[in-house]
């Protein structure tokens, strides 16, 4: 635990205050509403029925979901153009911007990190990380699938 702790405070010192100040804006939302910007960000196209769906809500739920993100600014709410009725979460490029600034400076915060290791020392390193982010995911599957059963 110290030196997943130590890591941790030495990536977070590698990254640029400025990005850690304008990631913070972040820090104040949910789990739920990051996951749905998550999703945005990675190419989902998401109605508010896909939005309640996912997150296991109503639809008044999603709809106060997406207000708050709407009011930071990360999302905006598209009609359909065949379907007026139907309306689509979308992210804001704000929040592209700030995903891709993210993304770059955690880049280079681990490049900084890990370059004590030795390449071999680094293989061992992705293969280890890769293994537990599987086992990881697998047991949140069976963990939903477990919940929505």
């Amino acid at each position: 635990m110290t030196a997943q702790t130590e890591l941790r405070s030495r990536f977070q010192a590698a990254v640029p205050q400025t990005l850690q100040d304008e990631f913070a804006e972040f820090g104040g939302i949910t789990v739920h509403q990051m996951e749905v910007v998550r999703r945005l960000l990675l190419g989902e196209r998401m109605s508010m029925g896909d939005v309640a769906a996912t997150q296991g809500i109503g639809p008044s739920g999603a709809t106060q979901l997406v207000d708050r993100l709407e009011r930071r600014g990360l999302v905006e709410r598209v009609r359909d153009e065949s379907d007026r009725r139907v309306q689509y979460v979308v992210p804001t490029d704000r929040a592209k911007a700030i995903a891709r600034r993210f993304k770059t400076g955690i880049s280079c915060a681990a490049e900084q990190v890990l370059d004590v290791l030795e390449d071999h020392e680094l293989e061992v390193y992705v293969e280890l990380t890769e293994r537990i982010a599987r086992v990881s995911r697998a047991d949140s599957t069976e963990s939903r699938r477990r919940a929505t059963a």
